[in-house]
């Protein structure tokens, strides 16, 4: 009954939402005809020296040709702070570099779908997110010896879907609280998830952490799930990792996450409906796993 609920529930918004303009999880940039992909991120960290910082750095299911850089950006953060909330979760600005056949393919996660996600109708924060977005497609295309061919793609949606976007009741509103556990300030419990994460328990491993006023920002790898993960979307949607951890002050302070079954949805409905229903386990798989590194 499960899997036909969800079946039901995936067709649904599948068809009724099956082309919008403007907003994609994602946008290629261009791409570079040679196969030395460590010569390639070199060059894309250099094109990005001038606005962005590079935050963190890993190789998505440990394979090594797929690399993705998460960028900080101060006003695009300052903004993020600003408005507060659920919008921590929009805070990674990720950029990926794809090696295949002898060519690495440069893309990055859109950051105005992002935002409208998590903070859909918040100008200011809208308003440099679109900022962002044109920066990192100017600075990528002056990676050495890109040849350039923008392409949109991933879900295509807009503002007002993407907004109340939910996927088997779960959304941003049911975010969780990591072993449903709280403490008495944001500092001590970035200290005890990351004394789990160094024990990498349940195969857990810490790509970076961003310090803001109100919340620290932890995005986490898991190669097995990301494995699994790109059998439903394929390696193009390496951009969808790291994931994201937020501690911060919501009724109590707490790691916060969001539920795996929304957030998978969110980076990967354009994969489909069999692929999604081939491997319906997998959320609750990460969710239960996350929840284990603070009991």
């Amino acid at each position: 009954m499960f899997k036909r609920l969800f079946l039901s529930v995936f067709l649904l918004i599948f068809l009724s939402n099956f082309s919008y303009a403007g907003l994609t999880t994602y946008e290629l940039v261009g791409s570079i005809q040679t196969s030395n992909h460590t010569a390639v991120v070199k060059d894309v960290k250099a094109a990005l020296n001038k606005d962005f910082k590079v935050v963190g750095i890993f190789n998505p299911a440990g394979n090594k040709s797929l690399t993705v850089l998460i960028l900080e950006n101060k006003a695009f953060f300052d903004a993020v702070d600003k408005t507060g909330r659920v919008s921590f979760f929009a805070v990674p600005l990720r950029v990926g570099i794809q090696q295949i056949k002898g060519a690495n393919k440069i893309m990055f996660t859109n950051p105005v779908y992002v935002v409208d996600a998590f903070a859909k109708g918040k100008s200011k924060l809208q308003k440099a997110a679109f900022n962002v977005k044109k920066m990192l497609e100017s600075d990528l295309l002056k990676v050495a010896n890109i040849k350039a061919a923008k392409k949109e793609f991933g879900y295509s949606t807009d503002e007002e879907e993407i907004g109340d976007w939910q996927m088997m009741g779960q959304s941003i509103y049911t975010i969780s609280k990591i072993g449903g556990k709280e403490f008495k300030s944001i500092d001590e419990a970035v200290k005890a998830l990351n004394a789990s994460l160094a024990k990498h328990i349940n195969g857990w491993t810490k790509i970076y952490q961003v310090k803001l006023n109100k919340a620290v920002v932890i995005g986490v790898s898991n190669p097995k799930f990301e494995k699994e993960a790109f059998k439903i979307g394929g390696y193009d949607h390496l951009c969808a990792f790291p994931i994201e951890i937020v501690i911060m002050n919501k009724n109590g302070i707490a790691a916060w996450v969001l539920p795996e079954m929304y957030r998978m949805s969110l980076y990967f409905m354009d994969a489909g409906m069999g692929a999604f229903s081939a491997h319906m386990s997998m959320p609750g798989e990460i969710d239960s796993s996350l929840n284990g590194l603070l009991k």
